[in-house]
């Protein structure tokens, strides 16, 4: 059997066209987010106790090392400060989240063609700033972060996502909130 050029150049235009459009279907693997946390601390040390909720703009950046498990990079940076309730009273002392960076794991789990639900789990390190006036104090600690979180597909590369963290959690004082994130994956 005799093939000729022109037979042979359409078969390999077939079948380079075929794996182009396979990979095209290949979702991407890496991933932004930008959002914004709610985040309230409350502390107590047995009698006196403080709450307070001051807000950060995070980001992500993910990259999908399988199916159902990604790992992530976070940052958060001061979004607003908020007033400390001490004993339930205002303070008159505002905290604010300076800055917050770490990373984490992430296994998920599509649960249908739009719905995907996660967990998270990893490192942060976390530098919250307390003023009154003109005197202003600051500190920053390290601590494991979790938290669980679902995304919801508004095409094949964005989607949104709402979440619960712990940002920190030691020595009577926790951290933790509510985030929205816009997410796109490229």
């Amino acid at each position: 059997m005799k093939f000729s050029f022109k037979a042979l150049a359409i078969a390999a235009f077939s079948i380079a066209a075929a794996g182009a459009n396979a990979q095209s279907n290949v979702p991407s693997k890496m991933y932004a987010e930008i959002g914004y946390a709610s985040i309230g601390i409350k502390g107590s040390d047995g009698t006196d106790s403080i709450k307070s909720r001051p807000g950060a703009f995070t980001g992500i950046f993910g990259y999908q090392v399988h199916p159902n498990i990604a790992v992530e990079g976070f940052l958060g940076l001061g979004g607003g400060k908020d007033g400390i309730d001490l004993n339930g009273a205002a303070s008159g002392v505002d905290a604010k989240i300076e800055s917050s960076y770490g990373f984490f794991v992430k296994p998920s789990v599509m649960v249908s063609d739009s719905v995907e639900l996660f967990a998270r789990g990893g490192i942060l390190r976390t530098k919250i700033s307390l003023s009154a006036g003109n005197i202003s104090v600051s500190g920053s600690d390290t601590d494991v972060a979790y938290g669980v979180g679902l995304n919801y597909n508004l095409s094949k590369t964005s989607y949104i996502q709402g979440n619960w963290t712990s940002y920190y959690n030691q020595d009577g004082v926790k951290a933790s909130g509510v985030a929205l994130a816009y997410g796109m994956r490229f």
